[in-house]
């Protein structure tokens, strides 16, 4: 009888150029140059260009185009990235997974959250989680979108659900959105009030398209890109600020404003980790404390 000398189907022979060219290829399409993604990675430009043009050789299309400026993205490189971005994360999860067989649940868990969410809602109850666990947990401010594909944190906790990727989302929360001022101001004219909000950067932002549609000519006096500091300067009566009930209710020293205006939508709050990862032991045990916190609030 003859047997087949072909491999099993998970069993496959992968090009070792293009697997080490992976890093390179993100590192690349995050910077504008050899040169920046050679830093990034501790190692030669010379270096960053050969495999790059082995990527190139065994996915027979071009990747980046050499300018005299540095390097630009193709479309067959935007197309390539989720791609390299899984493996990445996969090879990444293989090792946190090995580890953790050892380690339980010791070890360091990066959780990208909003900088109040943290402070307000679950820095208090950390004792919980880390006492005799040997768990060290980091948290990233995460205003923006992190990246989870490419293992930028572990876990997200995020108000806007991700619409793609190979991610597992729980709903942490519903929570309204309301204009809160302190007291003093509370009972002002509403065409008197000056305004607190996010920096330009972050116009993008629900509550800064709700202030300029609203308030096309509002009297801002002041903008910042920590929730933070907006808060603070309307706890001391220096204008009013559009943000998550629930958020200026912890704070305390601010109370409900009644504007003239279209609704403020609602919002959730999700907790997103990528499907790689989220067996490992110490991921379930922070999302699991990170779900508690939440529940307390309710």
């Amino acid at each position: 009888m003859e047997h087949s000398t072909s491999p099993p189907p998970r069993i496959r022979q992968l090009p070792a150029e293009l697997l080490s060219a992976v890093p390179t290829l993100l590192a690349a399409a995050d910077g504008s140059s050899a040169t920046q993604a050679a830093t990034a990675l501790g190692t030669t430009a010379t270096t960053v260009l050969r495999r790059i043009e082995a990527a190139e050789a065994v996915l027979q299309v071009r990747l980046f185009e050499r300018m005299p400026t540095g390097l630009a993205p193709t479309p067959a490189l935007y197309a390539m990235l989720p791609w390299a971005e899984q493996i990445a994360a996969g090879i990444d999860g293989m090792q946190r997974e090995a580890a953790a067989l050892d380690a339980g649940v010791a070890g360091t868990v990066r959780v990208a959250v909003p900088p109040m969410v943290a402070e307000l809602f679950l820095v208090p109850h950390l004792p919980v989680l880390t006492r005799d666990s040997g768990l060290t947990v980091e948290f990233a401010a995460a205003n923006e979108i992190v990246h989870l594909g490419r293992l930028e944190a572990d876990i997200a906790i995020r108000v806007a659900r991700p619409e793609s990727g190979d991610f597992m989302l729980e709903k942490l929360a519903d929570f309204e959105m309301c204009v809160a001022a302190s007291p003093s101001l509370a009972t002002a004219a509403p065409g008197s009030l000056s305004w607190l909000a996010w920096d330009r950067q972050l116009s993008h932002l629900p509550e800064s398209r709700w202030l300029t549609a609203a308030f096309p000519d509002a009297d801002i006096v002041l903008r910042a890109s920590e929730l933070g500091i907006l808060l603070t300067a309307a706890r001391h009566s220096l204008g009013a600020v559009v943000v998550a009930e629930p958020i200026a209710a912890a704070m305390g020293g601010l109370v409900p404003v009644e504007v003239d205006g279209p609704p403020l939508a609602p919002g959730s709050l999700w907790i997103v980790t990528h499907r790689a990862l989220r067996s490992v032991p110490r991921v379930t045990a922070v999302v699991d404390w990170i779900v508690s916190c939440f529940e307390r609030q309710t």
